[in-house]
C-alpha cells in the first residue's frame, strides 16, 4: 500500500498542480501550528534562553512592523536546540530555527532574511496550499506528521517514523519552485522595506548552495524542503541588482555587530554538547589565540558548572575585546550561577544600557537577575518589588522561568495565592495546562475574592475546565 501512495504522489507531483478553490481557514491554520508547536515541544528541546528568544522575537516583530503592510497572523519565533542548518514555518504565523543556524550566518541582515523568507512562506500560505492539496487526495496530515517532514533526517524519527509515506508526503510538502521564487520575492520585499542589507538573502543562500550536493549528508536539511538551483540564486542576484540600495549590513536591531558576534557564541554554547565543545575549542586555542573563541570556551564551561575555569577564560577573552556593558551582564551571571551573590549584585548595579533598540532586552535581564539575586540573598521586600514590577513586560514570554521564581519568593512570603497563582502562569507558559489549572484553582481559595488577580485566575479556571470538556470523548 505504501508503494503504491508513493508511486501516486510521485506522479501526481510531475503533474501541473490543480487549482485550489478553497484554502483551509485562518483558524484551521492557527490549530495546525499550535499541534506543530506541542509536537515539537514535547519531543524535542525548545532554547529556553531568555535573551536569545527575546532577541529572535525582537528581530522577527521588527521585520513584520516595518517590512509587512498586512498579516492575518500574529508571527512566534522558536529556537529549536539543535547544530545543524534548518528553518521552517508552519500555518498560523509560525516560524522554527534550529539554533545551529547562527554557527552558519555572518551578521544580523543575514538572519533576517531567513526570517524573511520564512515568513513569506507564510503569509503566501504556501504550507496551507499544499495541506489542501493532501486532503483533496484524502490523505490525513497530523501535527506530528507534519513537524516530522519539515524537521527532516534524525530528529524527525523522535516524532513519527520516517516511512516511505512520510516520504512521499515530503515530496508532496517540498516547496515549488513558484512557491521559492514567490517567498523570495516576498521575503526580499520584507527585508529591504525594513531596510536590512538586500545582499544579506543572495549571500547565505548562495553559501548554502556551494555546499548543497552534500546537503543530506552534512547540516543542511532546509535543502530538503527548500530546493536550491542555480536558477533560483542567478533569480536572488538579480533582484539585488535592480534595487539601488548601498549593500551594508545594517545590524537594525542590535545596531552593533558585536553583540551580534557574542549573541552567537552564547547560543553554541547553549546548543551543542559541552563536553565536545570544550575539547574542541580548547584545541582550536592552542594553535591560534582567538578572543571569540576563548569567550565561547567561557560561556561553554559556566554551562557545564566549571565556574571557576569559566571566570578565568571569560576575564581573559574581556581583557581582548571593548568595553561593553553585556560583558558585564555576563560576569553577573557567571557571579551568580557560581553562588557569590554579593559579587553579582556588585556588578549589576554598575550597569547602566545605553539607549539603543536593545536595551529592553538587555535591561530586562538585568532586573531578573538583581530579582533573582536579591532572592537567593534573602531580601525578600526587595526581590518581591522588582518581580512585581517586572510582571507585566511583555518580554517575560521568553522566559521560561520567572513565574517559577517568582511563585517560590511569594511562598517564602506566605502569599500562597499569588503562588500558586504564578506557578499556574508558570505550567501555562510550559504548555503543561493540567498543573496549571490545579495551581489556578488552590489560587482562588486564597485570594480575595474580586481582586484583580482572584479574577484573572477565576477566567483562567473557566477557560481551561472549557477546553478540559471538548476533550473529552
Amino acid at each position: 500500500m505504501q508503494l503504491i501512495l508513493v508511486f501516486f504522489l510521485t506522479f501526481y507531483l510531475i503533474l501541473p498542480a490543480p487549482p485550489l478553490f478553497a484554502l483551509i481557514t485562518l483558524q484551521e491554520e492557527e490549530k495546525i501550528g499550535r499541534e506543530v508547536l506541542q509536537e515539537v515541544s514535547r519531543n524535542l528541546e525548545i532554547l529556553r534562553d531568555f535573551e536569545a528568544s527575546a532577541y529572535v522575537n525582537q528581530l522577527g516583530n521588527l521585520l513584520v512592523k516595518k517590512g509587512v503592510s498586512f498579516s492575518p497572523f500574529q508571527f512566534r519565533f522558536f529556537l529549536i536546540k539543535d547544530k545543524t542548518f534548518n528553518a521552517f514555518s508552519v500555518p498560523g504565523g509560525y516560524i522554527f530555527l534550529n539554533s545551529g543556524i547562527f554557527q552558519y550566518v555572518e551578521s544580523e541582515d543575514e538572519l533576517a532574511s531567513i526570517l524573511a523568507h520564512e515568513m513569506a512562506h507564510n503569509l503566501a500560505r504556501h504550507v496551507a496550499k499544499r495541506i489542501e492539496t493532501a486532503k483533496k487526495m484524502q490523505i490525513a496530515l497530523t501535527g506530528a506528521t507534519l513537524a516530522a517532514i519539515l524537521l527532516g533526517g534524525g530528529q524527525a524519527g523522535q516524532i513519527v517514523g520516517i516511512t516511505g509515506t512520510a516520504l512521499a508526503h515530503t515530496k508532496l510538502l517540498a516547496y515549488s519552485r513558484e512557491d521559492e521564487e514567490e517567498a523570495d520575492r516576498l521575503g526580499f520585499e520584507i527585508l529591504t522595506k525594513t531596510g536590512f542589507n538586500p545582499q544579506a538573502m543572495s549571500r547565505i543562500f548562495e553559501r548554502l548552495s556551494r555546499e548543497s550536493s552534500f546537503a543530506l549528508e552534512l547540516n543542511y536539511r532546509y535543502l530538503l524542503t527548500h530546493p536550491l538551483p542555480q536558477e533560483r540564486l542567478n533569480y536572488l542576484l538579480n533582484l539585488v541588482e535592480r534595487y539601488k540600495i548601498p549593500h551594508q549590513d545594517q545590524y537594525l536591531l542590535s545596531n552593533d555587530p558585536l553583540y551580534f558576534k557574542r549573541l552567537k557564541a552564547k547560543i553554541r554554547a547553549l546548543s551543542e554538547d559541552s563536553s565536545d565543545l570544550i575539547l574542541t575549542l580548547k584545541t582550536q586555542l592552542r594553535e591560534k589565540e582567538n578572543p571569540w573563541l576563548r569567550y565561547t570556551l567561557a560561556m561553554t564551561l559556566m554551562q557545564a558548572r566549571f565556574f571557576k575555569e569559566a571566570e578565568v577564560e571569560l576575564k581573559r577573552a574581556l581583557s581582548m575585546l571593548p568595553s561593553k556593558d553585556y560583558f558585564i551582564l555576563d560576569l553577573a551571571e557567571l557571579q551568580f550561577n557560581k553562588g557569590n551573590y554579593e559579587e553579582a549584585q556588585r556588578l549589576i548595579n554598575t550597569i547602566n544600557f545605553e539607549t539603543s533598540p536593545l536595551r529592553e532586552i538587555l535591561e530586562t535581564k538585568r532586573k531578573i537577575l538583581l530579582a533573582r539575586t536579591l532572592l537567593e540573598r534573602g531580601n525578600l521586600r526587595e526581590s518581591y518589588i522588582l518581580f512585581k514590577n517586572l510582571e507585566d513586560e511583555k518580554l517575560l514570554s521568553q522566559d521560561p522561568n520567572f513565574f517559577y521564581f517568582y511563585a517560590l519568593l511569594c511562598a517564602k512570603l506566605d502569599l500562597l495565592g499569588e503562588s500558586h497563582f504564578y506557578f499556574g502562569r508558570h505550567y501555562e507558559n510550559r504548555g503543561d495546562l493540567k498543573t496549571a489549572l490545579f495551581h489556578y484553582k488552590k489560587a482562588l481559595s486564597f485570594l480575595e475574592k474580586n481582586s484583580k488577580i482572584y479574577l484573572e485566575a477565576e477566567n483562567k479556571v473557566r477557560l481551561f475546565d472549557r477546553k478540559e470538556e471538548k476533550r473529552k470523548p
